[in-house]
């Protein structure tokens, strides 16, 4: 392995930690512009769900045709400059209609420059270690939650929301001009290497050869299972945004419920490292199923516990789940479909985990009005845990049979000139 495919992972996780770090980032930011602007933190919060929308209708829709024509690295600094620019402008906002604006410019293209742009980065320089690769691009995505947690906080008391706003659109800047112009390449052509493991002996990266068409995969009921598994998925993990409030219910106050918060975005590193290598070891459906379990457990302990050292415990069991569908989404669609019609796939693939967000955030709130408690929300969480896995271990276990031929692991590249 080269020092350029390092360099492609180090970038690669560099342009993820930004979506990590504006959605951390939204709950201390948010709250006090609410205030200033003397709004409900209801309206201003739909700056999450609008930001979130617009980069999954992109990455649905044009996502695909974008990659094959402009090109990862150049939409990687166009996002960079477009990202920046609106979030630096949101700190000058007087009201709703202009911050919806600014949701709407920062989040159009950020999904698909960092995370499916991520993704189809690292399938197109690692034919080997896959899950591994994406596991470390992960747990370098997980210091945007260190600096949200860290930095953001004296930023906001210092200079007011206006201030954070200001420094996370510079970094949104900063981090894509650097790393599109320093570490990332399109492809390993690009640079006259080959992808990692192109002509070894794998095993779950040697998926085979995809046959059919791409609107027939699209059309498909394991496309569907996949896809709304995901979306439930995503759905559950918005609860991130609601844990202060949840900790709070459970006896904890809010300073130690942001000290659990740090924690978690700590531990989420090395549980990155730890699913892309198992798995690498033992398959997408083990892997699976072992994340889907822990969260159905880490959601019973947050529901029953009461107490700093048993709500911690919760937190680390979820750190696994946190980060399951950013590192095995990928892995999902092209173990069920192979490599062919992958990047239109993760199009619609990677836009579940903002369409969830962007649906889930408002549920866990109106649980929370309309019950007075998160108590019934968790216990739901955990019937919507199993449906969502049995719609992606059927897919798993339908898919392959279905749409792959049994051969060595198709080497064109992705995406095609």
């Amino acid at each position: 392995m080269t020092l350029r495919h390092w360099l492609v992972v180090i970038g690669s996780g560099l342009i993820m930690a930004l979506n990590v770090l504006m959605f951390l980032g939204g709950g201390l930011l948010l709250p006090p512009m609410a205030v200033s602007l003397g709004v409900s933190l209801g309206s201003v919060m739909v700056f999450t769900s609008i930001n979130a929308l617009s980069g999954a209708i992109v990455m649905s829709t044009a996502g695909p045709f974008l990659i094959r024509r402009v090109g990862v690295r150049a939409l990687i600094l166009i996002c960079g400059v477009l990202s920046g620019v609106s979030l630096y402008a949101v700190s000058y906002v007087a009201g709703l209609p202009a911050l919806y604006v600014a949701a709407f410019a920062a989040g159009c293209l950020m999904p698909l420059a960092t995370q499916m742009g991520g993704a189809v980065l690292i399938n197109e320089w690692f034919v080997k270690r896959r899950g591994t690769m994406l596991g470390i691009v992960m747990s370098t995505a997980s210091l945007g939650g260190v600096v949200a947690g860290t930095v953001l906080p004296p930023v906001v008391i210092s200079g007011g929301w206006q201030l954070g706003f200001r420094v996370v659109g510079v970094t949104n800047l900063g981090v894509c001009l650097v790393a599109g112009l320093f570490l990332v390449r399109g492809r390993p052509s690009h640079v006259n290497l080959r992808a990692y493991g192109a002509h070894d002996d794998v095993t779950h990266g040697d998926v085979g050869r995809s046959h059919e068409t791409a609107s027939a995969a699209f059309a498909s009921p394991q496309f569907v299972a996949l896809t709304i598994g995901l979306i439930l998925f995503s759905m559950l993990m918005a609860m991130q945004q609601q844990f202060p409030a949840l900790m709070k219910e459970h006896g904890l106050s809010l300073e130690a419920a942001g000290t659990l918060i740090a924690v978690l975005s700590v531990a989420n590193i090395a549980a990155t490292l730890l699913f892309g290598a198992l798995n690498d070891r033992v398959g997408p459906l083990k892997s699976a199923a072992l994340a889907w379990l822990l969260l159905i457990v880490s959601l019973g302990l947050f529901a029953a516990s009461q107490g700093y050292v048993p709500q911690a415990v919760a937190i680390l069991v979820f750190a696994i789940p946190a980060i399951a569908t950013p590192v095995i989404t990928p892995i999902l669609y092209r173990h069920t479909f192979g490599d062919k019609h992958l990047v239109a796939l993760l199009g619609v693939g990677i836009a579940t985990m903002p369409v969830g967000v962007a649906l889930g955030a408002p549920l866990w709130g109106i649980v929370k009005d309309t019950l007075g408690s998160y108590t019934p929300g968790l216990v739901v969480a955990m019937g919507i845990t199993i449906l969502s896995f049995a719609l992606i271990a059927y897919a798993l276990l339908t898919g392959p049979k279905r749409w792959i031929l049994r051969a060595k692991p198709e080497m064109e590249p992705l995406v095609s000139s």
